[in-house]
This record gives structure tokens, sequence and C-alpha cells, in this order.
């Protein structure tokens, strides 16, 4: 048995060198917004070209990272993305959502995404552009840290009370701009008004539009939203569109299975 190098979370943890290696890269090229040579991949994990070596040329034959024959850059592929999409409760929600997000995204003329908790992040598993030809959309596969979107503070909201403390305890460690006290009464606020219609904090002049997705247990496993950006010509109000989305959030709970009490 191999020695445990330290504990997490009250388990030993194991050293797997290689493994780690390959996490690494994988972690590294996803942060990475251009793709990067062996030697740039290596000088970021402060680890020398040969001992990457064979983890790259292993990554690329398994088609986790794709490597420009021109430029010798490696970036990362969409398998990751596709295997996190093939899990049956991501792929159910995804399929009850697309249809309903389509006909949204034509009725408001607004952008709309989907986004579920991937730890201390959110992670946008689907989206809709608007048929507008000037809009505002958020990149499918984007994350964000939770505490800076509406789509965080709902997902977080909604969490069992321990999960939700344990995940602001978290943050509180690695944030400093957000206090404890803002957090709580925040989540409080969207458990009480059953959703979040906010100014977005990264986007000056949008107006995030976010609704919690149930499914038959009546938990919440993901959140609609409608970044909402005002135009000259539009015939829809955001009070209006919240009407809507809120809709909309509703029939793809039901479609999973949610029936409200």
């Amino acid at each position: 048995m191999l020695p445990a190098d330290k504990e997490r979370n009250g388990a030993p943890r194991y050293a797997v060198p290689a493994l780690e290696k390959g996490l690494d890269v994988l972690e590294l090229l996803a942060r990475s917004p251009d793709s990067l040579s062996m030697s740039a991949v290596a000088a970021a994990l402060e680890r020398t070209v040969s001992e990457i070596y064979r983890v790259m040329q292993c990554l690329e034959s398994r088609a986790y990272v794709e490597r420009d024959p021109e430029s010798d850059r490696y970036r990362l592929s969409m398998k990751l993305f596709g295997l996190a999409h093939s899990r049956p409760p991501t792929k159910a929600l995804v399929s009850a959502a697309a249809p309903v997000m389509d006909r949204i995204a034509a009725a408001t003329m607004q952008s709309c995404h989907l986004a579920v908790v991937d730890d201390l992040q959110i992670l946008v598993v689907a989206q809709v552009n608007s048929p507008s030809p000037m809009h505002y959309a958020v990149r499918l596969g984007a994350q964000f840290p939770v505490w800076e979107t509406s789509s965080g503070l709902v997902l977080l909201a909604y969490q069992p009370d321990a999960v939700r403390q344990d995940m602001i305890n978290r943050i509180m460690a690695v944030q400093s701009d957000v206090s404890r006290r803002e957090l709580d009464a925040r989540c409080a606020a969207i458990v009480r008004n059953g959703s979040e219609v906010r100014a977005s904090a990264i986007v000056s002049g949008v107006t995030n539009i976010t609704h919690p997705i149930f499914n038959h247990q009546g938990k919440v496993v993901a959140v609609l939203t409608t970044p909402f950006l005002p135009q000259v010509h539009l015939d829809i109000s955001v009070e209006e569109a919240t009407i809507e989305i809120k809709k909309a959030a509703a029939e793809i709970s039901n479609t999973l299975g949610y029936r409200p009490s």
C-alpha cells in the first residue's frame, strides 16, 4: 500500500505522481485562454520538459488535449466537457431545458443559460443566444466563482443548511471582499422571493434574472438565468421577461418530475 502523504476532509491522500502530473496539465490548460507549448506547460508547472513529455503524449493520444501540428502548441479538447455531459443527471437536465430555452430566448429576445454548482464555482452547461443581432451572452462551459454571480448565489441559497454554511466558510477563506452577513442576507432574500432579479456585478447595464430548477426530489439542481440587456427597440421589459423566465423554470422543473407541494 502506498503511504498517505497528507489528510484531506478526514481521508488519507495517496501520492500518484504520474496521475497528478496529468491532472496538473489538464487544469493548467483549462485555465489558459491560449494554447501553450510543451515548454510553456513545463515552466508553468515548474517541471522539466522531460518530466511531462510522456504525460502530454498520453493525453494527446487519448484525445484529452489537442496539438496544433504547425505551432506544436496544446489546448484542452472538448472530451472532458463531453464526458461531464454524458452523465445521466446532466444529460437529462440539458435535454429537458433545451427546447424551453430556445423558446424563451425567442420570446424575450434575450440570451439565457443554464448553470450548475461545481464546488465553489458555477459551470454553464447549456446556453442559447438571443435572436437579436445585438445581445449579451455567457459562453457555454464558462465558470465563475459562486459569490460573483446571481446564478451562483441562487445555487448557494438553495443548498442544504450544512452544505451552504460549509461553502460560505470556504468562500470566507479565499475571498475577503464579501462578508458572511451579506451572503447570509442575500441567500435568505433569494429563498424568500424564490428567485433573484439583480443588476450584474460583472457587466454594467445587464440585469440578471435567475430562477431555480428543481428535480423530482425537490432539490435545486440548476438555475436558469437571463442576462437582460435593455435596448431601444426592445418590446419586452425586465418585469415581463421575469414572468416568462419564471414560467420556463417551472416547466423545466416539471419535466424533471418536480411537483410542488
